[in-house]
């Protein structure tokens, strides 16, 4: 698991609210979302737990790996050579299916026993509502196995995880939005 993770200068100054003078975030056992408008840093935080060996990860419990998973990786048509036969046959499948199953097909083949902490990007991007639903379901139940840390600006995302808001009051601003935008609509639609 990791605890927390003091960043580098130059991941730190991506990241508009964090203190530069101890730039370091705190994360939750379980199921962690990173929270903000684009370009606060929540893909910047991922790609340096993930990759970065200036900034400093703080870790508790056995050594294990960290899976990164982006909107490029989960595409099973992204391209390049496939690693598993099960990768192969995954990429093969998705040509027959829309980018959205695809995808969804893909996450479900993610973790993996010996990972300390699952860092999921866009987890939404191309699901419908209740795609979205199956996945953050799916997620929660991950988490009881792993840490999850996830990037998101879906509502549906955000339920029942520790917010880790890199903007300004992200979450009522978001609500406020959306009940906004759901008031603007007719309740008939055409067939």
């Amino acid at each position: 698991m990791i605890r927390s993770i003091r960043m580098c200068i130059n991941h730190s100054s991506k990241i508009r609210t964090l203190d530069l003078d101890n730039p370091r975030l705190q994360f939750e056992p379980g199921y962690n979302v990173l929270i903000g408008p684009n370009g606060a840093g929540k893909s910047t935080t991922l790609d340096a737990i993930a990759s970065c060996p200036m900034c400093k990860a703080d870790k508790a419990g056995p050594d294990g790996g960290i899976k990164y998973i982006t909107t490029e990786t989960l595409n099973p048509l992204s391209g390049g050579s496939f690693a598993t036969r099960e990768k192969m046959v995954q990429a093969i499948r998705s040509m027959f299916r829309s980018h959205g199953q695809g995808v969804l097909d893909s996450l479900g083949n993610q973790y993996q026993a010996s990972e300390i902490a699952v860092l999921i990007d866009s987890p939404e991007t191309g699901q419908d509502h209740e795609r979205c639903v199956l996945i953050h379901e799916g997620l929660l139940k991950m988490s009881r196995h792993v840490q999850v840390i996830i990037a998101t600006n879906s509502l549906i995302f955000m339920r029942g995880g520790n917010l880790i808001d890199l903007g300004n009051k992200t979450l009522p601003r978001l609500i406020k939005a959306t009940e906004k935008l759901v008031a603007g609509f007719d309740s008939t639609v055409s067939k």
